[in-house]
C-alpha cells in the first residue's frame, strides 16, 4: 500500500495561459520528492478551520509541512523585524492547524523550512526574525529565485542521524533568513550550520516529554537535491501508519 502523505501549499497569486488568479500552488520539486520517496502525493490548499484541518490529517498517512513566507511574529509574541514579510494568515493559520493535528494524532510529519519553523511555534517555540542580525553573513539566503548552499552537521544520536549517517559537515540547499531561536516543547536541536543556526529538530526522548511517533523538522531544502533519504524515512513511517490504520479498519469475518 502506497502510503498518502498531504504537502501543503501557497494561497498566492498566480499566472497561466491567458488567466491570472489566486491560486493554491506548490513547487512541484515536493510532489517528485515525495513520490520518488515512495509516497502519494495530495496537495493540501490552506483556507479550513480547526476542524477540517484535523479531519483532513486523520485522513493522511503522513504530512510534508513545505517552505513558504515568514510566519506572523505575533504568532510567537514579538514585535515585527523590518526585515520580517508581510503576514499571510490564512497560510499561518493552516500550517499551524495541520501541523497540530499531526502531532496530536500521531501522523509522520517532515517540516521543511517554513515548516520547521511552523513546528517550532506550534509548540511554543520562538523564531530569530532575521539570521544575518546574529551570524553577520547572509548565506543561507541565496539571491532571488536562487537556492544557496552551506554546510550543516548532525547529531549523532538521534532520528535524524539515523536516516542520515553523515559523519562530518555536508552541504544543503538552503533559502531563509528566519531560524529557530528558543525550542518549542517537545523538540530538540538536532543539526546545525557552521555558525552555530539550528538545521533541524525533531521529538526529544520520550522520557522526558518528547512527542510521539516521526516528528522531524529541517531548515534546508531537501526536495531541492537528489537525496530523497528524508522524504523515504517519511514514507516508511506513513506505510507503517497505513498498515496498522488497515488492521483497525479491516472488519472481521
Amino acid at each position: 500500500m502506497t502510503p498518502v502523505i498531504g504537502i501543503t501549499a501557497y494561497d498566492d497569486e498566480a499566472a497561466w495561459r491567458n488567466w491570472k488568479a489566486r491560486a493554491a500552488m506548490l513547487p512541484y520539486a515536493y510532489v517528485n520528492a515525495v513520490r520518488r520517496g515512495g509516497g502519494r502525493p495530495v496537495l493540501l490548499p490552506p483556507g479550513g478551520d480547526q476542524d477540517e484541518a484535523s479531519a483532513t490529517v486523520a485522513g493522511l498517512d503522513g504530512l510534508v509541512v513545505s517552505g513558504g513566507p515568514d510566519i506572523d511574529p505575533a504568532r510567537y509574541g514579538q514585535p515585527r523585524h523590518p526585515k520580517t514579510q508581510p503576514a499571510v494568515p490564512i497560510r499561518d493559520a493552516w500550517d499551524l492547524a495541520v501541523t497540530a493535528a499531526a502531532v496530536a494524532q500521531g501522523v509522520p510529519l517532515l517540516a521543511i523550512c517554513r515548516g520547521m519553523q511552523v513546528l517550532n511555534v506550534c509548540r511554543g517555540g520562538t523564531l530569530h526574525q532575521h539570521v544575518p542580525d546574529l551570524v553577520g553573513h547572509e548565506r543561507h539566503e541565496g539571491t532571488p529565485g536562487v537556492y544557496a548552499r552551506h554546510r550543516v552537521r548532525i547529531d549523532a544520536d538521534g532520528v535524524l542521524a539515523s536516516v542520515m549517517p553523515e559523519p562530518d559537515y555536508f552541504d544543503v540547499p538552503t533559502y531563509h533568513h528566519q531560524a529557530v531561536d528558543l525550542l518549542g516543547d517537545g523538540l530538540r536541536a538536532v543539526a546545525w550550520a557552521e555558525d552555530g543556526t539550528v538545521e533541524a529538530v525533531e521529538r526529544g526522548p520520550s522520557e522526558l516529554g518528547g512527542l510521539a511517533g516521526f516528528v522531524l523538522g529541517v531548515q534546508w531544502h531537501p526536495e531541492q537535491g537528489d537525496d530523497v533519504r528524508l522524504f523515504g524515512a517519511l514514507a516508511s513511517a506513513a506505510a507503517e501508519r497505513a498498515a496498522t490504520r488497515s488492521r483497525v479498519l479491516t472488519p472481521m469475518i
